[in-house]
């Protein structure tokens, strides 16, 4: 057999005993199977529920989290950590060690909220208010961007395009995507530009390189499905949505996370169904990356030396995977 074990984790080579292949469901080897078209976005292996570390634990302290719910990465390397039961921004060291953490103020609607790092190195922390928090990493508060337009009800999570501009998800109105343009030398708002056509808009992320924007849709019930993954090109047109339906056989049931590594593969975490989806660029191939140990994965980062960071929430804590 050419199976390698770790602990409880596992992975594949690409020579997998097509005997052994034999003995599986479809299911089975949808998610086991390595097909060499991986390669071309950088994987040569898949790794799976490989974890290889974990921050965090229920607790009031410092590096201890009770909701944590969203992760970035800082210029440097650092990994910032929103948690909305704390109320508090932690900052832990590449290694795993806790640095500093601040508090970023009441949150009126829990959940409702987010963190992202510009690209000067600024912290931004949204808390369900009408107004974008900056933050140094030390934590002084630098400013509150606000604006006139900025009445939305629900504002949710967000993210940094390569301009340095934010894009914001809003469930106003059924949902939106809100592009905010900022001069961060006075720091103010500059221009904001709506896109519609959005059901419940959750977590966002940005391709870098092609300026993509990633953005999911939850659970919804009526008329609207929801429940899927929806990419806009760099004009801001949808140019693909995936799911519900993924794959041959799964489906998506609350997508929430969303996150991009160096090579364009896609992350998405399935609040519904406690796992971590990773696509290929072109969305052709897929990997059930993390499928056991989760409870409510919410924000989805990819480090520095290329772990997979999954904020875990009702576990209280950030696991750290390693997926290639």
């Amino acid at each position: 057999m050419n199976w390698l074990y770790t602990g409880t984790s596992v992975y594949m080579k690409s020579t997998l005993d097509s005997y052994f292949l034999k003995e599986l469901d479809d299911e089975q080897k949808d998610m086991f199977e390595f097909n060499k078209g991986w390669r071309f976005s950088g994987i040569q292996r898949i790794f799976y529920n490989n974890l290889v570390k974990e921050l965090g634990g229920f607790g009031t302290e410092p590096g201890k989290f009770i909701w944590p719910t969203s992760v970035t990465m800082a210029l440097d390397g650092d990994l910032v950590v929103k948690d909305s039961g704390n109320k508090k921004i932690q900052l832990f060291s590449p290694d795993g060690c806790y640095k500093n953490g601040f508090s970023y103020g009441s949150e009126p609607r829990k959940g409702l909220g987010d963190v992202a790092c510009t690209q000067n190195g600024l912290l931004l922390v949204t808390d369900g208010s009408k107004a974008i928090k900056v933050f140094s990493k030390d934590g002084e508060m630098i400013h509150q961007l606000k604006s006139p337009k900025m009445d939305w009800n629900h504002f949710y999570r967000m993210a940094v395009l390569k301009s340095n501009d934010i894009a914001v998800t809003d469930w106003t109105d059924g949902g939106k995507v809100h592009i905010i343009g900022v001069d961060w030398r006075m720091n103010a708002i500059l221009k904001m530009n709506t896109i519609d056509g959005f059901h419940r808009p959750e977590h966002i992320a940005v391709n870098k390189q092609s300026e993509e924007i990633l953005v999911t849709e939850g659970q919804l019930f009526g008329k609207y499905q929801g429940c899927c993954l929806k990419i806009m090109d760099s004009e801001r047109i949808l140019k693909k949505t995936i799911g519900p339906d993924y794959g041959s056989k799964f489906t998506f049931v609350n997508p929430s996370g969303v996150c991009v590594d160096s090579n364009e593969n896609l992350f998405v975490a399935d609040e519904g169904q406690n796992r971590i989806v990773m696509f290929n660029p072109d969305a052709s191939l897929i990997a059930l990356v993390v499928t056991q140990d989760l409870e409510g994965p919410c924000g989805l980062s990819v480090t520095k030396d290329g772990l997979l960071a999954v904020a875990d929430c009702y576990h209280h804590n950030v696991k750290f995977y390693r997926y290639r």
